[in-house]
């Protein structure tokens, strides 16, 4: 099977200690024949990371760059964007290289990136910047997704700040909602790894396709479409990525609140 961490943003501003060297950190944690993606915002973190200069390791573009092959370790990277929409983040997983998701309106990325053949994960539903409110009362766009995040290991919850259970939130709407069964939508465990260290530490597993396929979105979407159990999931807390985000976010509150 394929160990694969979709949702990852590398260091602060995509920052990395070189091709190389990167993955050789996540191949500890993932191994061989194992996916990790990295996650645009706004910016080409993605593109800065598989263009960069230095180091001995082959990178062998798949479906026009929207991935890139290391042959030497096995294993695949994989350019997604964390839309940051009016209502919510959703992660595209093999967009197109050099190409982001400019809107806002939520309901038009959701078909921006579906129009682009990405595949589409309803990431931290029930946290901070989750989508999952607006889907509750949008829920014909769950058709345009292929898999949601029922366990996000950068999660923590700070009192008035962050809200609790998120995680569990979202594995008991997944379930309650029988997002599976009405819409074909599988579950997926990610890290949301803000640091290179950290990629790996949650992952999904994936029945097996070539990691080299032409054909790369569909793969990946029908892969992540059949994980139906919990037994696929890989969920280990990522303590301190999450500390450095809520204390982040802490002090984004405070300084609000300063200019009111």
């Amino acid at each position: 099977m394929i160990k694969a961490d979709l949702h990852n943003h590398l260091g602060k501003k995509g920052t990395n200690p070189g091709f190389d060297k990167t993955l050789d950190l996540v191949y500890k944690r993932l191994g061989p024949n194992s996916i990790f993606g990295i996650a645009n915002f706004d910016d080409f973190r993605y593109e800065e990371f598989i263009d960069q200069k230095g180091g001995k390791y082959e990178r062998v573009p798949v479906s026009d760059k929207r991935a890139i092959y290391v042959p030497e370790k096995n294993m695949l990277v994989v350019k997604c964007q964390e839309m940051l929409t009016k209502e919510g983040d959703v992660l595209a997983i093999a967009m197109p290289y050099r190409k982001n998701i400019k809107t806002k309106n939520t309901k038009d990325a959701i078909i921006a990136a579906n129009d682009l053949e990405a595949i589409l994960d309803a990431v931290h539903p029930f946290y901070l910047d989750g989508v999952g409110n607006f889907m509750k009362k949008n829920f014909e766009l769950f058709s345009f997704f292929s898999t949601f995040e029922v366990y996000n290991g950068s999660l923590i919850f700070v009192p008035g700040v962050t809200p609790m259970y998120a995680n569990k939130k979202a594995l008991d709407f997944y379930i309650s909602h029988d997002l599976e069964k009405q819409f074909g939508i599988g579950m997926s465990s990610s890290t949301d790894g803000h640091s290179v260290k950290s990629i790996g530490k949650c992952f999904t597993l994936l029945d097996d396709f070539s990691l080299t396929s032409k054909n790369l979105p569909l793969e990946i979407r029908n892969a992540l479409k059949n994980v139906k159990s919990l037994y696929r999931l890989h969920m280990e807390p990522n303590y301190f990525d999450a500390f450095k985000h809520a204390v982040h976010i802490g002090f984004n509150c405070f300084l609000s609140l300063m200019k009111k």
